[in-house]
Formats: C-alpha cells, sequence, structure tokens
C-alpha cells in the first residue's frame, strides 16, 4: 500500500479552497453587473419617460398656439367680412346717392332748357305785334328725360325718335354719346341685336372716351360670345381690361375670359 504524502494532502484543501473562492467571486461580480445593468435599463428608463413626457407638453403647446391662432384667423376672418359687407353697403349707398344727384341733374338741366325754350311774351308795340311769336323747342336735356321715360315705360319706338331729334337737332351736345347709348338700348329692348350693335358700334368709335364706351363695348361681347364668335368676344373682353382696367366691366369682362378658357 503506497503512502499518500503529507505535502498533497497540505494542499490539496488550498485548491479547493482556492477554486472556491474564485467561484463566488465570479458570482459577486456578475451580481454586480446585473444590479449595474438594471440601474442602467431604470435610467434609461426614467430618461425615457422624462424625454415622453417633455414630447407630450411640447404638442399640446403647439395644439394650444395652432387653437389660438385658428381662433385669430377666424376673427379677423369674421371682421374682414363684416368689414367686406359694410364697405359694399356704403358703395351701394354711394350709388344711389350719385343716381340720384345724376337724376337731378337731369332734372333741373331739363328744366332750365324749358324756360329758356319758352318764348317770350309778346310786347304791345308796333313792331313786337307785327313779328310773330318765337318758336321754341325742347332742348336736349329734355328730349334725353322724354326718351329715357319712354324707354321705361316700354315705348321703345317713342324713346328712339327722342333720342334720335336729340342728336339731329343738337349733334355737338354732351349728351348725343347717352342718346346713342340708350337707343342701343331701345333696340336690344326691341329684340333687333343686330341694330342694339350696331349703334354700341358706332358710340365706341365716335365717342372713345365717353364713360359709356365700356358698357357699350361688354354688350357687343356678350353679342358676339352668343353669336358664337368666341375668338372676337375674347379679343373685346381683353380689350376692356386693357383701356379701363378699373371698371367694373373690366371685371366682369375677366369672369367670361376665364369661362370660355
Amino acid at each position: 500500500m503506497t503512502k499518500t504524502s503529507p505535502f498533497i494532502f497540505c494542499v490539496l484543501p488550498f485548491a479547493l479552497a482556492g477554486c472556491f473562492f474564485a467561484t463566488k467571486s465570479d458570482f459577486d461580480n456578475l451580481q454586480m453587473q446585473l444590479i449595474g445593468a438594471r440601474a442602467g435599463s431604470n435610467a434609461a428608463d426614467s430618461i425615457q419617460r422624462a424625454y415622453l413626457v417633455d414630447m407630450s407638453r411640447t404638442v399640446r403647446s403647439l395644439g394650444d398656439s395652432i387653437n389660438a391662432l385658428s381662433k385669430r384667423v377666424n376673427t379677423m376672418r369674421t371682421a374682414n367680412e363684416s368689414d367686406l359687407a359694410a364697405m359694399k353697403e356704403d358703395i351701394a349707398q354711394l350709388q344711389d346717392l350719385s343716381g340720384q344727384s345724376e337724376r337731378q341733374l337731369r332734372d333741373m338741366r331739363a328744366a332750365v332748357e324749358e324756360k329758356t325754350s319758352q318764348p317770350d311774351v309778346p310786347r304791345t308795340d308796333s313792331v313786337s305785334s307785327n313779328a310773330g311769336p318765337a318758336v321754341g323747342g325742347p332742348g336736349p336735356g329734355q328730349l334725353l328725360q322724354a326718351g329715357r321715360d319712354q324707354l321705361l315705360k316700354g315705348g321703345n319706338v317713342a324713346a328712339r325718335a327722342a333720342f334720335g331729334e336729340l342728336i339731329s337737332k343738337y349733334p355737338k351736345s354732351d349728351l348725343v354719346p347717352e342718346a346713342m347709348f340708350y337707343t342701343a338700348q331701345a333696340y336690344a329692348a326691341e329684340r333687333n341685336a343686330d341694330a342694339a350693335d350696331a349703334e354700341y358700334a358706332s358710340l365706341i368709335a365716335k365717342y372713345p372716351t365717353s364713360p359709356r364706351v365700356p358698357t357699350a363695348m361688354y354688350k357687343r361681347a356678350l353679342q358676339m360670345q352668343a353669336s358664337k364668335k368666341t375668338a372676337e368676344a375674347k379679343r373685346m373682353f381683353q380689350d376692356i381690361i386693357k383701356r379701363f382696367p378699373r371698371s367694373d366691366e373690366a371685371a366682369l369682362a375677366d369672369e367670361r375670359l376665364q369661362s370660355i378658357r
């Protein structure tokens, strides 16, 4: 039987003790790493939660800002619509006042012409008695008013007669363009489109600076469009916009051009 060396007995316990100590250390290190990883994960979760909270607050703040801006825009839109409605009412009132002033001016002009056209009271002396009474007649203002009155009543033929008398008797009167315009209106009321168009064309050619020219041009363009003369109507609408860019007819012409395109 072989005897075991006492040295081996001495070394073996120490070796086993050393192996046991190394395993426990590794376990402790691993446990510490797990604790550290868990702490890091908790910290990361905390940072992520804080970030999400900040993002949520930012989103809510942006939503509040958008809602406030939307309210301001709606308020401004309502205010602008109210201002626009008020402006339209003011314009309508001004137009009414302008129309009233124009009618009053025509009436006053016709009244003055009526007084000046009345024959003088004959004197009793021999010279006056030998001379006949002065022959008077309606002036251009009276003829224009008479024609307009007939036109409003539907008396288109009588209206054209009054306007024609004005044009023939007072060719240099500033009311001739008005008489020509209303003559065209009388033809249009009779559904005589060709005669109305010819009268509008004559007005545009003879009196290019008349305030009635934009309307006459627009009436002609509408007639061209109705007659399927699309290219000519388009040129006429464009000419209105070019010559009278600030007129109501220019805005209407632009709308017509949009529909033609």
